[in-house]
């Protein structure tokens, strides 16, 4: 639902009446959304516990770099439907489709140590690429930094 004032105002930010009011810049209008009041579940901090562990890790900068290049060449390439992935997107993709190939990997408590001792494909992107956790770019036999 689309709200329209007769008067623009174009700072208005909030919610009222069990709505989210908010400016989006790209239609230049103010917009309203129902306020969905989502309640956390434990599945919901089961993901955000993975997640954490997987950011515990710090990867590389080199890594990281790896990352944003391929999300750039990705982007040039019009994967991922247009939109610019980020690197800590890549990450997160890459070792969650690898849990998925490889039921015996647990995320939640998965380690450098673990990483480097069963030679997993996360260990550079070229490789993460090779093993098919993500799709292949231009050039992605480049992207060999080590996490």
């Amino acid at each position: 639902m689309k709200v329209f004032f007769k008067h623009m105002v174009s700072g208005y930010v909030g919610s009222a009446d069990d709505m989210i009011y908010y400016y989006d810049p790209r239609v230049g209008r103010i917009l309203a959304r129902r306020n969905p009041h989502t309640k956390a579940t434990e599945k919901n901090h089961a993901f955000g516990r993975t997640v954490q562990n997987l950011m515990d890790l710090k990867p590389s900068r080199f890594y990281i770099d790896d990352l944003l290049s391929y999300a750039e060449r990705s982007y040039a390439a019009g994967m991922f439907n247009g939109m610019r992935p980020v690197w800590t997107n890549l990450y997160v993709k890459i070792m969650f489709a690898m849990a998925r190939q490889d039921p015996h990997i647990d995320l939640l408590t998965l380690s450098r140590t673990d990483i480097v001792n069963q030679d997993l494909p996360c260990r550079s992107v070229a490789r993460a690429v090779a093993a098919g956790l993500l799709p292949e770019v231009r050039n992605w036999h480049q992207l060999t930094a080590e996490m």
